[in-house]
């Protein structure tokens, strides 16, 4: 069940697309549909549908990502430049790719309704800098965007076509439509100022369009180095550069791909000739005496006062003290043996993780403050 709102059977019967044979199931009572739709007409049905689909909204916030081709992406644990990446519709055929590599694979739902430039996928890569952990002080670049070579399709024929799927500049650049130059006729990699363009054309307000993916990208990547921020040794003078990548749906709403320890900074298209000199330099004037008034990357702390989670110290700059780290320690490994046994994974367990035992006293203060 979904949150209590769709049983398997209920899933089964709405969608038409899948095949009631197929399924291998032990009651055959599940291959039929709801006992209380039996009798009612196929009007009513479309409204009991619509009314699941309605809930199922609410309670699941990637519906509108799943898409109804159930396609998923598997990746090497460890890997680099798109190698080993497979599309998948089926299960048998995802479980045999991915039990059969000697090292761990990351299976990731695929973005079916993801947005289009001249019917082509695209991504956004962003360059993420730490220039310390403890406070977290997290610096971003102008972004740029990877577009693949051929139109995108979902068919069962075309999963196996890297230029349909995989934005990769390494994988792009074998076919033989690739387009060095920032150009929104036919290059194969946009500036900001060139997808402005685009959503200026073929989209009404461009412009706040633009900014809503923008701020998006700027908190998730936040959220994103908070994750593992006491994870992480904090090494003065030392700087970590983070390449996340993103895909933007239909409606606007930015996912995380994935954060890439060592990004790729090689040149050789219009937009990384600007973009990497640019940003090189700037993290030097940055960590040098110049300070951040020379350098090209802005600080990421202008957007703190918008996240949910704004009232964690770490967001506001203060250093996390030792004693705080060591109890956020111990909590973890008793969450991780409670989930060995069985227990699964909910939010108090997240909220814990980072908190330590200060979660109690958050949670008493608020109820008072109400």
């Amino acid at each position: 069940d979904v949150a209590g709102v769709l049983g398997i059977h209920h899933y089964l019967w709405i969608r038409l697309d899948l095949s009631w044979k197929s399924f291998m199931v032990t009651r055959t009572k599940d291959l039929e549909p709801p006992h209380e739709w039996r009798s009612l007409t196929s009007e009513e049905v479309s409204k009991r549908v619509a009314d699941v689909f309605s809930r199922l909204k609410l309670e699941h916030v990637q519906f509108g990502m799943d898409g109804v081709r159930n396609v998923w992406l598997v990746k090497p644990g460890c890997g680099t430049r798109g190698n080993g990446i497979k599309c998948f519709d089926g299960m048998r055929e995802l479980l045999c790719y991915a039990a059969g590599r000697k090292k761990g694979a990351i299976a990731q739902k695929y973005i079916e309704n993801c947005l289009l430039l001249h019917d082509k996928k695209f991504d956004i890569r962003s360059w993420t800098l730490v220039s310390n952990w403890n406070p977290l002080t997290a610096w971003i670049h102008e972004p740029y965007m990877r577009i693949c070579t051929e139109s995108h399709s979902l068919d069962a024929d075309s999963l196996k076509n890297h230029f349909k799927h995989l934005c990769n500049r390494c994988v792009q650049v074998k076919s033989g439509k690739y387009e060095e130059q920032d150009s929104e006729e036919d290059g194969s990699m946009w500036s900001v100022e060139t997808l402005k363009k685009y959503l200026e054309e073929n989209f009404e307000g461009g412009e706040s369009l633009w900014k809503k993916v923008e701020d998006q990208i700027r908190r998730i990547s936040l959220m994103c180095l908070h994750c593992v921020q006491d994870l992480i040794e904090n090494k003065e003078g030392c700087f970590e550069w983070f390449g996340l990548d993103y895909v933007v749906d239909d409606n606007f709403n930015v996912w995380l791909l994935e954060c890439n320890i060592s990004p790729d900074l090689s040149m050789g298209t219009e937009v990384l000739d600007r973009l990497v000199p640019l940003a090189v330099r700037g993290v030097f004037d940055l960590l040098s005496s110049k300070g951040a008034a020379t350098s090209s990357w802005e600080l990421g702390e202008s957007l703190l006062e918008v996240l949910l989670l704004k009232l964690v110290a770490v967001f506001c700059g203060k250093e996390i003290k030792r004693e705080s780290l060591q109890r956020r320690q111990v909590v973890r490994q008793g969450i991780m043996t409670e989930m060995r046994a069985g227990r699964p994974y909910c939010m108090r367990d997240a909220l814990q993780s980072k908190l330590g035992g200060e979660l109690a006293g958050m949670i008493q203060r608020s109820g008072k403050e109400r």
